[in-house]
């Protein structure tokens, strides 16, 4: 009987903890306010405001070979041609791109010919990153959106006319190793320009307390070791 009774609890104990073990999944939240951001990421995130990367009144090219890395961040750029030179330039010394956001990343197709698709950013970052975020916007025209690619999943984002930046961020249950950034449709016949700021990125806060299921999952299982140690007690 003692014997039924060890291998009844050893079952039990695998049908508690099959429930309790954590998914593997992906599971992405997306915010549209650095606020919101900010609350559900911790404290020790990182900044990438491009500051110094460009000269003043001007931008500065950098190698499709190698693009532009900052504080362990690579941002590389994209044509239909494969890689392409990406620039840093300082918005405030050219009207059509002053967001007032100081320097800033940008990707350019100037004047491509009809059906020439659209420039993309590939952004890969460091180890165990949970959570990012960045400020978007678009010049030749403005307030075109962009179609966010992460961890397999795609999102449109819009952006606005001048001087509003667009706000985006995301945390994942799971690490990011890369996000890609594409001015949303398949072509634009007078050029465009994506630009981005602001890119921040760290780690997603997990400090908050367990959820509901996972405390009734827990407390169903000490139900069930009572249960059943009374009836076989009882058999006895």
């Amino acid at each position: 009987m003692r014997l039924k009774f060890r291998a009844s609890i050893f079952s039990l104990s695998i049908g508690i903890a099959l429930p309790l073990a954590p998914a593997y999944s992906t599971t992405i939240t997306t915010y549209s306010s650095l606020s919101g951001w900010q609350a559900a990421t911790n404290a020790g995130y990182q900044t990438v405001a491009f500051t110094g990367l460009a000269p003043s009144g001007s931008s500065e090219t950098y190698s499709s070979a190698t693009g532009v890395t900052a504080d362990g961040v690579n941002f590389i750029g994209y044509t239909s041609a494969g890689q392409s030179d990406v620039q840093v330039i300082d918005t405030s010394a050219y009207s059509y791109y002053n967001w007032g956001t100081g320097d800033a990343l940008i990707q350019s197709l100037s004047r491509p010919n009809a059906g020439s698709p659209l420039p993309y950013i590939n952004i890969v970052l460091p180890a165990n990153i949970t959570a990012l975020s960045l400020n978007l916007f678009t010049a030749s025209p403005e307030a075109l959106s962009f179609t966010i690619t992460v961890a397999g999943n795609q999102y449109t984002v819009p952006t606005f006319s001048q001087p509003t930046l667009a706000f985006w961020g995301i945390t994942s249950s799971t690490a990011i190793s890369s996000i890609e950034l594409t001015l949303a449709g398949t072509t634009y016949n007078g050029g465009s320009s994506e630009l981005l700021d602001n890119f921040s990125f760290g780690a997603e806060d997990m400090t908050s307390a367990p959820e509901a299921g996972t405390y009734l999952l827990i407390g169903s299982g000490l139900i069930g070791f009572v249960v059943l140690r009374k009836r076989l007690t009882s058999q006895k």
